[in-house]
């Protein structure tokens, strides 16, 4: 395996760690604050996304940008995914919550500002870190959107390691993440897929 992949790999479970002790509250002001980077500066990331995969309409980008940013927290907010998440005192189980691990997420050109922001939100509200392989016709919106949510993380006193994005990514980088991770999210075409 790249060295490269071998220091992510390590850095994002190191911030997993972290991120495993927080409570309800700190996960949720996190998962929030993804959201609101994207939905904040929609017409921003849009025509990025646009300018360098001269895929889909900007128009529509940013309302996209908008609406999932909106419709993906309102339908996270206010479920539990830490610690004890049902209790049932008739069948006498306690469901609770506990963290995959480290995510590896692979993102299309289609959709490169959207994709990664669901699928941290998804992983960060559980607990996880995320790496995310953007697809290299997207490498630079995607890496951008990764620093802005870092910076947010910072803000929050968060690990900023809990979202990584492989900067350079190559069809070889991308198997090694996935060989790696202890989950892998995967959205494109059906050979991505089915790799």
């Amino acid at each position: 395996m790249e060295a490269m992949i071998t220091d992510l790999l390590e850095r994002s479970r190191k911030a997993q760690q972290v991120y495993a002790t927080y409570g309800q509250e700190q996960v949720d002001a996190v998962v929030r604050s993804i959201a609101k980077v994207v939905y904040d500066r929609a017409e921003e990331l849009a025509r990025m996304a646009f300018e360098e995969t001269r895929m889909g309409v900007f128009a529509d980008k940013i309302k996209k940008n908008q609406g999932k940013a909106k419709i993906i927290w309102n339908s996270l907010k206010g479920k539990k995914s830490v610690g004890v998440i049902a209790d049932d005192p008739i069948s006498g189980v306690t469901q609770i919550a506990k963290p995959m691990g480290v995510i590896g997420a692979v993102t299309p050109c289609t959709n490169p500002i959207v994709t990664p922001m669901c699928n941290a939100m998804f992983a960060l509200k559980c607990c996880n870190s995320i790496i995310i392989a953007p697809h290299p016709r997207a490498k630079k919106c995607v890496a951008y959107l990764g620093d802005l949510f870092r910076a947010e993380l910072r803000t929050l006193g968060a690990p900023e390691d809990l979202i990584l994005v492989i900067a350079e990514p190559t069809i070889e980088r991308t198997n090694d993440l996935m060989r790696s991770v202890d989950v892998v999210v995967a959205t494109g075409g059906m050979n991505m897929v089915k790799a």
